[in-house]
């Protein structure tokens, strides 16, 4: 969705904001560094915890407008009111008998959750004077279970007005209430990475048009120097639950540094292991620090100017289930932004929340950009069994190595171009970078190798991030690596932006803030991805023997897995999975053909789908 009602961090007050203030001073990595002042904090710092709003009416942290990101000279509008519909897939709850009851939404707006109560989880959410098929209700008669778009969910009684025999309606027994997890933990730490001395070769420059200023790299002078990389140690903030540790670096650009996946102990981002400033980025800005993990582009395209810059941050722990980690700029008369990182027990994925500020008395055109550097599995490094997961059939060239190649801003078919799988690292010679054509289509992005049976995937909405693009370093003839590191590490890049390519600009009103959220998780043990949502992937694909069905939950999950082909069931099977055990196996299928229709579906023990996929065989 384009925009997030966050519930406020109540008791995030004034002395929180002081205390925040010692860790805002910039960390400049050189051997003999020089201590800043410390930046002042922007006001609004409060967490994103709850993807939609509470069933009842909560303050909104101040400031509140959006505006769409469009490229320009398009101006900003309002964002619509959306209708959101269940991420679970279509059950077999309808039927074609006409409903006894309908239920009219009579609060705006209101959750639609997986069980009969608040400790379910929200799945979706219906707006005031939309009328749905009541299915059935619970024993307490205080919750309704409705029809949304073919699919279930429960709302709360007192949110809806009931038309019709409410009485001839099924009773409906809830499902069985989630066990106590593991608490979420947060703490603050320190890393120690080894650290070229690029900061002693930069000097402030202004960008005009944003009234930025900026650290410019004098790339010759500092390799005249023959420099040698130093310890140096960072700031680092963790999240930790049982399955995922993240770990943020503030002084590194507030990024997300690392992602590690406990059930296989890999970290899914690439993590330079040393801070050494490369060619590229912006060219006025004249390097960039590879330095792996998940950073944040403001305000203009290749990276932004904030990569380096030392961030503030806060932690939150919002109750036992749920922590964050808000990473900001510090607060000057110009665009700013500001991130929440959220994690919650039980879950395998993490969601990202951005928020850019505009504080000035004009409208700005921008860019701002999430960047994960990638390289799944034990290695730190992308292979060449690893796929670009684009749900697209054309991308647009933003840039290559390989002139065979259609020239930039032009369509490149996806995934198979001139007979090769562009889809697959091992078949690229050299660099490549792509964008979604026209824009992004959603609700998933990422990439899986199949070699090490990792990956990491983007769940998000393509109107509030309408941006989507792929790069890598090439694999027969990458660029070199001695460009960005030391050693043979190597990494893809998955960018996810305001604006549909880097030609295109977004554009913010004066006193205006834009925001989204988006969930990202790991995916492992299921052979590869065919699609993703909120609640997890989903890989079926043929097999010399059959059908390969492979189910990643994001949390773990009791239920069914049924397989059809045709829709004749050729498995219905129970089940008990988790982020740490997935399901993947050969469902033998004889005489499977050309054109058949494969569906395979993910029941929990309520019947409602979790996860669904349907398949077309080639």
């Amino acid at each position: 969705m384009s925009t997030s009602t966050a519930r406020p961090l109540l008791l995030l007050i004034p002395l929180m904001l002081l205390i925040a203030l010692a860790s805002c001073g910039r960390t400049a990595p050189t051997p003999d560094p020089t201590a800043t002042p410390s930046p002042a904090i922007a006001t609004e710092v409060a967490a994103a915890v709850e993807p939609v709003a509470s069933d009842t009416p909560t303050a909104t942290p101040s400031p509140t407008a959006t505006a769409t990101p469009s490229p320009v000279p398009a101006t900003a509008t309002a964002i619509p009111t959306d209708t959101f519909t269940p991420t679970a897939t279509p059950t077999a709850t309808a039927s074609a008998t006409p409903p006894a009851a309908f239920a009219v939404i009579v609060r705006n707006p209101v959750n639609l959750r997986g069980g009969p109560g608040q400790r379910f989880d929200v799945v979706g959410q219906v707006i005031s004077g939309q009328r749905y098929p009541v299915l059935a209700r619970n024993a307490s008669g205080n919750w309704w279970q409705i029809e949304v778009d073919g699919l279930a969910g429960w709302v709360f009684g007192d949110l809806v007005d009931i038309e019709g025999d409410a009485e001839a309606l099924a009773v409906v027994e809830a499902p069985v209430e989630p066990t106590a997890l593991p608490p979420v933990q947060v703490y603050e730490t320190t890393i120690d990475i080894p650290t070229y001395p690029y900061a002693a070769f930069t000097e402030d420059a202004v960008d005009e048009d944003y009234s930025w200023t900026y650290q410019r790299f004098d790339r010759d002078a500092y390799q005249a120097s023959s420099p040698r990389p130093y310890p140096w140690s960072y700031r680092a903030v963790v999240l930790e639950n049982e399955y995922l540790r993240i770990t943020l670096l503030p002084d590194l650009g507030g990024r997300i540094y690392s992602v590690v996946f406990k059930p296989t102990g890999s970290n899914e981002l690439y993590q330079n292991p040393v801070i050494k400033p490369s060619p590229w980025g912006p060219v006025e800005q004249g390097g960039w620090l590879a330095a792996g993990g998940i950073e944040w582009d403001l305000p203009v395209a290749e990276h932004g100017y904030a990569w380096s810059d030392s961030w503030g941050y806060i932690t939150n722990r919002i109750d036992p289930s749920t922590a964050s980690v808000t990473v900001f700029m510090p607060f000057e008369e110009h665009l700013r932004a500001e991130v929440d990182v959220t994690l919650h027990s039980g879950e395998a994925a993490f969601t990202i929340q951005p928020r850019i500020v505009n504080p000035t008395d004009q409208a700005v055109d921008y860019q701002f950009w999430i960047n994960a550097l990638l390289a799944p599995g034990p290695a730190n490094t992308a292979g060449p069994g690893l796929r670009f997961l684009f749900p697209t059939d054309q991308m647009t060239v933003h840039s290559r190595g390989d002139e065979s190649l259609p020239e930039p801003q032009n369509a490149l078919s996806w995934p198979v171009y001139d007979g090769t799988d562009y889809s697959l690292l091992g078949n690229w010679s050299e660099w490549l970078g792509v964008f979604e054509r026209p824009a992004a289509h959603g609700p998933f992005t990422g990439v899986y190798d199949g070699d090490v049976d990792e990956g990491m995937v983007r769940v998000f909405s393509p109107a509030a991030a309408p941006g989507s693009k792929g790069f890598g370093l090439g694999w027969s003839d990458p660029l070199d690596p001695t460009l960005y590191t030391d050693g043979r590490s190597a990494y893809v890049e998955l960018h996810a932006g305001v604006a549909p390519t880097f030609w295109d600009q977004a554009r913010l009103a004066a006193g205006e803030t834009y925001t989204w959220q988006e969930t990202w998780f790991p995916v492992a043990g299921i052979g590869g991805v065919s699609t993703a949502d909120g609640n997890g992937a989903v890989y079926l694909a043929p097999a010399a023997d059959g059908l390969t069905v492979g189910i990643f939950p994001r949390q773990a999950v009791t239920g069914r897995v049924v397989l059809t082909v045709d829709d004749a069931e050729v498995l219905a099977q129970d089940v008990t999975l988790s982020p740490a055990e997935p399901l993947r196996q050969v469902v033998p299928t004889p005489s499977l053909a050309s054109g058949q229709h494969a569906a395979v579906t993910l029941f929990d023990q309520g019947g409602t789908a979790v996860l669904h996929y349907e398949l077309t065989l080639p």
